[in-house]
This record gives C-alpha cells, sequence and structure tokens, in this order.
C-alpha cells in the first residue's frame, strides 16, 4: 500500500530564491485507494492540509519580495479568492511552519514519492523556507531529494505530450467540477492532481470511472 505526498505552493512571485510565500498545502494519498471500491472524490478536500504564511515578516525578516504583476494578478482574483489569501492574526511565521510541517511529515505514513506541479518551483521553495531555519537536513529525511515526482510532466506523458492544456487531464463530470472547484486555492489544486492521477490509474485498470 504506497502512499504519496502532495503539495502545492501559492506565492507572491515567481523567482523561487525570494517570492514571498502565501500558503501551501499538502495531502498524503493512497494509490490503493484510486483504484478502490471508495476512490477519492472532490469530498475528500478535508484531507488537505493547509499552512498559511505571514507575508509581512517574510518581507521584512528576511527581504523576501512580492513581486508587483503577481500582486495585481491576485488583485483581480474573485472575492473569495482575495479573502482566502488576505492577511490573518493566525498566519504562520515562517519558523512555525516549519516546525508544523515537519510535525505533520512525521504523523503522517511513510511516504514515498512527493509530488507537486513543478519540480523547478514547489520543491525549491520548500527547500529555501527549511534552509532560512538552518532545517534542510529534517527535510531532506523525510522528503528524498531523488522521490521528487512532476505531476504535469507524469500527466502529459500519459496522453504522449497530446494534450492540449499542459497537464491537465480531463477530469469526470465537468459540470460539477465546475461548480465545486475553487481555482488558485492551493488545497483545491493537489486534490485536482489527486484526481487527474486517479482518472489515469483507473483506466489503465479498465476500472470505471468515477463521477467526483
Amino acid at each position: 500500500m504506497r502512499k504519496d505526498l502532495i503539495f502545492d505552493f501559492e506565492t507572491m512571485g515567481q523567482d523561487v530564491t525570494d517570492c514571498a510565500v502565501i500558503d501551501v498545502s499538502a495531502m498524503v494519498f493512497d494509490w490503493d485507494k484510486m483504484v478502490s471500491d471508495d476512490p477519492y472524490t472532490l469530498s475528500d478536500i478535508s484531507k488537505c492540509r493547509k499552512f498559511k504564511l505571514n507575508v509581512k515578516e517574510q518581507v521584512q525578516k528576511y527581504g523576501w519580495k512580492i513581486n508587483e504583476s503577481t500582486l495585481k494578478f491576485w488583485s483581480e482574483q474573485s472575492k473569495e479568492v482575495r479573502a482566502n489569501i488576505a492577511p490573518k492574526t493566525s498566519d504562520l511565521s515562517v519558523e512555525d511552519f516549519v516546525k508544523q510541517f515537519t510535525d505533520f511529515l512525521i504523523d503522517s505514513p511513510k511516504i514515498k514519492y512527493w509530488w507537486s506541479r513543478s519540480n523547478t518551483f514547489d520543491p525549491i521553495i520548500l527547500a529555501r523556507l527549511y534552509a532560512s531555519q538552518g532545517k534542510q537536513q529534517h527535510m531532506n529525511s523525510h522528503l528524498k531529494f531523488y522521490s521528487v515526482r512532476d505531476t504535469r510532466t507524469y500527466i502529459d506523458a500519459k496522453f504522449n505530450f497530446e494534450l492540449k492544456k499542459n497537464g491537465f487531464a480531463p477530469c469526470e463530470n465537468d459540470e460539477k467540477w465546475d461548480s465545486v472547484f475553487k481555482a488558485h486555492d492551493s488545497s483545491w489544486d493537489i486534490l485536482a492532481d489527486v484526481l487527474r492521477l486517479q482518472s489515469i490509474v483507473r483506466a489503465e485498470n479498465d476500472l470505471e470511472q468515477i463521477r467526483v
């Protein structure tokens, strides 16, 4: 029974060396569940853990940056999205994030692979957060460099790189998907990729696709 981790960052920029981090969501998922009679659905959003960080602290203490074009992008999103990323008193310092994320990894089942939508973005940012606290060895003990995997490449490869949507596999029940899914939310982004991976695995095993 293999367990993997999937995670996604929302940030204030695209430069992995110094962009301020809004939040990161993570989820441990089970490949056996994907091919079971009780696979993942949109209701499994509750299995995603979100860690929201204090952007102001990152700018003032570490000199990490808020990119103007990225800030403009966020300002043009829906009211719900803007409320989701707005500063809150519960936002974590980088130090507290590293502690809590490490505890999350310790409390999770043993992870074989860790997945993100770009191996040149999310894993590097996670490593920067840990390195800023002198704790990169804690990350490396749970998430091996040779075990990182890229969902975008996996999905594209399964479709022989003929998809027109850059790693976004078709999903069942698009009407429900569109009514429930929340764009630009890190938790929904990782659940969406779990469901995309699941649709591929079920097809490969000649199993009925589940109305998510």
